[in-house]
């Protein structure tokens, strides 16, 4: 698994991925939500490495990290003012298998963890951004360029196999 710097063709495919979100954020209408439904905005292409009834977990096909990966919030939450604690208790348990997973599958030497619910129409998901060996420390890696995710699906199986029987 590796991230490559954009091409034009990758570029466009983001934009128009950004596009159709920000038209279903004029019309009021939540995109994850939208995309739970139809799955037109954010692919599976393999990426969903865990998923219960609670929350689905995939690696970002534009990651900004190599093994970024969003927890998305299956029921409908603005922002992490409005999720219950026993939700968040479940968030934190799945975060930290996969945390552990970056570290011992990616060699991650830290993962850093943010949750950035803004915009017209929003939906809790959280971000995990795993800062290999030899990568610049700190809020940098939060805001680095976007690339595409490359020969990912040995990794992302290795990921399911390993969250296929965990208990949370």
């Amino acid at each position: 698994m590796y991230v490559k710097k954009l091409d034009e063709n990758d570029e466009l495919l983001l934009k128009r991925r950004k596009e159709k979100i920000k038209e279903f954020q004029e019309k009021g209408v939540c995109f994850s939500c939208q995309n739970f439904i139809t799955g037109d905005i954010f692919s599976d292409e393999g990426l969903i490495i865990y998923e219960d009834e609670f929350v689905r977990c995939q690696f970002e096909k534009f990651p900004r990290a190599t093994g970024q990966t969003i927890i998305v919030s299956k029921e409908h939450y603005e922002d992490i003012s409005e999720m219950p604690l026993d939700f968040g208790i479940h968030i934190l348990k799945i975060s930290d298998v996969i945390i552990k997973l970056h570290k011992e599958i990616l060699g991650a030497e830290k993962v850093y963890m943010c949750t950035i619910c803004d915009g017209k129409r929003n939906h809790l998901h959280f971000q995990l951004f795993p800062r290999l060996k030899g990568e610049k420390i700190g809020y940098q890696n939060f805001v680095r360029e976007e690339g595409i995710l490359i020969d990912y699906q040995e990794t992302a199986d290795l990921y399911r196999k390993a969250l296929k029987n965990i208990k949370l």
